[in-house]
């Protein structure tokens, strides 16, 4: 019987994820016109709305181990719903938000709900993919079915989000609140797939004892060390980036809806890329990660060039299009890649650690390079702000490659035992 119901809860939760993760993985409706709501309806300077982001990353921070505890009491199915009302919540807030201490609370309760999706979902995944020598790319596969729908969904409303912004703007962000709803009530329909320990109480020293633990394992761990690392400098790049891109396209003066068709079509075009993920690893292997990370410094180096000359010759602006389009082809290639990565060599006592660790050093580099970002946009056109922002990464980049090197892309064989400890495919053995 216990069989059976394993059997019902992988098939379920496999099944209904990718579709999950087609309309919960970031809002609907709501990216390019947040800017222009912000700015435009809210009349919150472009500066200051790139410095809420950082208050958003630092909340990400403070909020990973209240989320691993969240998780470890909840469960995975329903710290997911939990993470998914407070989006709702958070919508609710901007929507009627009218100073900046109420968008900052805003970004409190998006912070922390992402903090416990981030590390809940792919760990729900992880746990619900059978033990075997195929679960990595099995993992992959279903995780970039979901994000290659995302972006397609994305892409469509973006593109009526922009038009919709032009009619009134308050109806992208209701229609944001009415799809966050909808994947509330479809992240009910998971099955729990790490059963409680038998009623046993687990006093909150023995939990924070266990997760100290699995911490050190992170902290040893030269492999996960550097694939944090990295992810770290590339949230770092792809959150300023994300808005610098909608700011230096406001400063050339191309409307809404315009925007909105472009982001669009990026999307589309992410959404495509990401579908490739797996045969780029297979060509590139342990180069993959260096390939995307500085592909993306060089197209936000290379648009901030073309930002300035646009401003004397309107021909800049495809070769602007161009570095977008790149991108976002890498970027779409990148998240399924960096989660297949991260779930590799883990099982339920480490992956939901190991997710959080992420999130923490990654909320530190967003915070920072938030207020740096903010700082330089305050001071300079955003198309300057591109070219400084990508030389500074590229270094960090450079760094972070080399430091990776020899830790990260080898076979299972070719690691130390410490560094494959929590190998699933150890119990099937």
């Amino acid at each position: 019987m216990e069989e059976t119901n394993k059997i019902q809860m992988r098939k379920r939760n496999m099944k209904l994820f990718p579709a999950y993760k087609a309309f919960s993985w970031d809002y609907l409706f709501f990216y390019t016109v947040n800017f222009l709501f912000l700015t435009q309806i809210k009349n919150i300077n472009a500066a200051d709305v790139v410095l809420i982001d950082s208050f958003y990353y630092l909340f990400t921070m403070f909020s990973q181990i209240p989320a691993t505890f969240i998780i470890e009491f909840l469960g995975r199915k329903n710290s997911i719903i939990l993470g998914n009302i407070l989006n709702c919540t958070y919508i609710l807030v901007v929507l009627f938000s009218n100073n900046l201490f109420n968008l900052i609370i805003a970004e409190m309760l998006s912070a922390t709900a992402f903090a416990i999706k981030e590390s809940a979902e792919p760990s729900l995944l992880n746990e619900s993919i059978p033990p075997s020598k195929w679960k990595s790319k099995i993992f992959a596969k279903i995780s970039q079915k979901g994000a290659s729908r995302y972006y397609i969904i994305n892409a469509i409303t973006k593109i009526v989000a922009g038009i919709l912004y032009e009619v009134n703007p308050y109806i992208p962000l209701l229609l944001s609140l009415f799809v966050l709803i909808l994947v509330t009530t479809m992240s009910i329909l998971f099955i729990e797939p790490v059963k409680k320990r038998k009623k046993k109480k687990v006093k909150s020293v023995g939990q924070l004892k266990e997760i100290g633990k699995a911490f050190q394992f992170v902290l040893k761990s030269e492999r996960v060390k550097s694939l944090i690392l990295f992810a770290a400098v590339m949230k770092g790049i792809l959150s300023i980036v994300s808005n610098y891109e909608i700011s230096m396209l406001e400063d050339l003066e191309v409307p809404s809806s315009y925007l909105g068709i472009l982001f669009a079509i990026l999307g589309v075009i992410a959404g495509m890329a990401s579908k490739r993920q797996e045969k780029m690893h297979n060509r590139l292997r342990n180069k993959t990660l260096s390939v995307v990370g500085f592909s993306i410094v060089f197209t936000c180096i290379f648009s901030g060039i073309f930002g300035v000359i646009t401003k004397e010759y309107q021909i800049g602006i495809l070769f602007i299009m161009i570095a977008y389009i790149v991108k976002y082809a890498f970027e779409g290639m990148y998240e399924p890649l960096m989660e297949k990565y991260m779930s590799n060599f883990t099982n339920e006592e480490i992956d939901t650690k190991i997710f959080t660790a992420n999130n923490f050093l990654k909320g530190i580099a967003g915070a920072v390079s938030g207020i740096l970002a903010a700082f330089l946009l305050d001071r300079m056109e955003t198309a300057y702000c591109m070219v400084i922002i990508g030389i500074l990464f590229g270094i960090l980049m450079l760094l972070v490659c080399k430091f990776m090197k020899s830790r990260v892309g080898l076979k299972p064989e070719e690691y130390a035992k410490e560094e494959v400890k929590y190998d699933k495919m150890k119990e099937t053995l």
